[in-house]
């Protein structure tokens, strides 16, 4: 990990311009009248032209304070094969776009920073009803989580609490269930349509626990740390896994083979956030459920005879 502390508070504070200024671009056009294109035939993840306008003031602003670091944002499209640099910006620079375009002031403006692959530093522009209209989280590994200045830290509990706030995927009840020690248990659930609000509002105790199905690398890269340096933990299983772990490197083999643009840009891991003893019960106690068609579909692949070749 990275020890120079100087450095770590200068990018921290880059960090934190960098979210200010994307998030006045987003909050200049909330509201208004905008372009939006689509990404998918069903039209189901848009794009607008204040995504492209606040990615394009991030790359530019990184790319004249830091030439050598790398960027992966959402919007661009370097599906390289060339290695990641020990440096890697993370952004997503209006993350809730569909909560934008229909008028709902839960979104959030993310810019992450790796140094091979974990977590170093981070900020978020996230709209709220105070003079200004917005605060930015902000923290950087080992030097705590802060809306503004102000020390914010995760709800504390040693088991989920019914009157405090939860958030759950939309599809959560009709692909896992949770078992014995949770039944009853879950907490009032709430599902915002922006992983970085979310892991925002986990950091801020405002919501005990958040669980995400498969964020990609942008969605989650600053939220994870601020829910760490918050006092808190995220819990995932990289593919093929079958046990929980606390989250520490995304990729963690970075150090003997940096991933490729390519690579970084498919990542995707199931996370659960809260405090160091919510996220690591929630996690162990959630169960797959169990779909008939989808075991006969298992089935019948196995079954099916081999192919000569």
């Amino acid at each position: 990990m990275l020890n120079n502390e100087t450095l770590a508070r200068e990018l921290e504070d880059t960090a934190v311009l960098l979210a200010r200024g994307g998030g006045e671009i987003l909050a200049s056009h909330f509201g208004r009248q905008i372009s939006i294109e689509y990404k998918d035939k069903h039209q189901q993840d848009p794009v607008t032209e204040v995504d492209k306008a606040a990615q394009d003031y991030l790359v530019k602003e990184i790319g004249a304070r830091f030439p050598d670091h790398g960027i992966l944002g959402e919007e661009d499209a370097d599906d390289s094969e060339s290695p990641a640099p020990d440096f890697l910006w993370v952004l997503d620079p209006l993350d809730g776009t569909t909560n934008f375009i229909n008028g709902l002031p839960v979104y959030a403006c993310s810019v992450g920073l790796l140094y091979r692959g974990r977590p170093l530093a981070g900020a978020l522009y996230l709209p709220w009803p105070k003079p200004g209209g917005g605060f930015i989280l902000h923290c950087r590994k080992g030097g705590g989580c802060f809306a503004d200045g102000e020390p914010v830290s995760v709800y504390q509990s040693d088991e989920p609490v019914n009157n405090r706030l939860a958030g759950l995927p939309g599809g959560l009840a009709q692909n896992m269930r949770f078992g014995k020690k949770l039944q009853g248990k879950v907490g009032e659930v709430r599902t915002t349509g922006s992983i970085a609000y979310e892991l925002a509002m986990t950091a801020c105790g405002v919501m005990q626990y958040s669980i995400f199905g498969a964020p990609h690398l942008w969605d989650m890269v600053a939220g994870v740390l601020a829910v760490q340096e918050a006092g808190g933990t995220v819990m995932t299983r990289f593919s093929k896994e079958k046990r929980w772990h606390p989250l520490d490197s995304v990729i963690p083999t970075w150090e003997t083979r940096p991933p490729t643009f390519k690579e970084l840009r498919r990542w995707v891991a199931p996370l659960v956030a809260g405090n160091q003893k919510v996220a690591p019960l929630v996690a162990h106690n959630m169960r797959q459920r169990f779909h008939m068609s989808a075991y006969i579909r298992r089935l019948t692949r196995r079954l099916r005879p081999k192919q000569k070749t």
